[in-house]
């Protein structure tokens, strides 16, 4: 599946800016993890060399509670390891290089999620919300490059979460934005293109020069167009709240972009009526300050 996000999204996600802290929910000991599968075998003298975030200059540390389970394939084997905390490594520029996971009962060496790239991938939430159960498990729609006991492959990669506040953080930080809004979607459709999705989620995010875009992936188009779309909001001409509860509700576009222009208007059926209702207040307060 390609993955092709919207460029003006690109362009607002990538613009991460430099921190210095320490983001936590709760400090736990490494011995409360465990190792599913076993790791890849360790080369001699591992333990002298660098770890990846002495090499960066600004690392942010988010603690988990009490920890996360990444999953991925290497030579047709299933590995599951299970860590404590993520580091997110930056260069002088801000640019996020990295993520090192650690905290593995038994770890010998880090394993490392690198990003050659200039533009960082969305990450990807498998399941819609819907009421108050929340999509805890993140992929990503591209195979990533991954380092383990100093091996580089690639592979595709997923991130299982143990609950949605650490699942909000980590999108936050590798997005450098905040999460202002998510909710499950059954459908979406626009007045010029169709269908666009079925079963996705629908994120409003806030960069930190306070710009705000929708975020979701179209999924139902064929081909090249299967993508995420992003809509930003000062693109919004109006909203149009459903007549009766559980009925679609409808947001105008302004034609911006060529894509804006194609659809005209998104036609959204939530799985939830509160967050239906969640969705027109932000909407309806965005318009009314411009």
């Amino acid at each position: 599946m390609s993955f092709v996000p919207h460029q003006d999204y690109h362009e607002w996600a990538s613009n991460s800016s430099r921190r210095e802290s320490t983001v936590s929910t709760s400090t736990v000991s490494s011995a409360s993890t465990s190792i599913l599968f076993p790791t890849p075998s360790t080369s001699p003298g591992s333990n002298s060399r660098k770890q990846s975030w002495q090499l960066y200059d600004d690392v942010v540390r988010l603690e988990l509670n009490p920890s996360m389970t990444v999953s991925f394939v290497k030579n047709g084997q299933l590995f599951k390891l299970r860590y404590t905390f993520i580091d997110l490594c930056k260069d002088t520029t801000g640019a996020l290089k990295c993520l090192e996971l650690g905290g593995g009962l038994g770890q010998q060496t880090p394993f490392v999620h690198a990003f050659h790239n200039t533009k960082l991938p969305v990450p990807h939430l498998e399941h819609p919300k819907e009421d108050s159960d929340y999509p805890l498990r993140i992929t990503f729609l591209e195979q990533q490059t991954i380092q383990a006991a100093h091996v580089v492959f690639m592979t595709q990669l997923s991130y299982k979460f143990e609950n949605w506040e650490d699942c909000v953080q980590f999108q936050e930080l590798l997005l450098s934005s905040k999460m202002m809004f998510i909710g499950g979607m059954a459908e979406a459709k626009s007045k010029g293109r169709g269908e666009e999705c079925i079963s996705q989620n629908l994120r409003i995010l806030r960069g930190h020069n306070g710009k705000r875009v929708m975020l979701f992936f179209a999924n139902s188009q064929r081909g090249g167009l299967k993508r995420y779309v992003s809509i930003p909001l000062n693109c919004v001409a109006n909203v149009k709240p459903p007549k009766k509860p559980g009925r679609p509700v409808m947001v105008e576009l302004n034609p911006n972009f060529e894509i804006l222009s194609q659809m005209r208007n998104l036609t959204i059926q939530f799985l939830d009526n509160n967050d239906c209702a969640d969705f027109i207040q932000l909407l309806s307060t965005d318009l009314t300050i411009g």
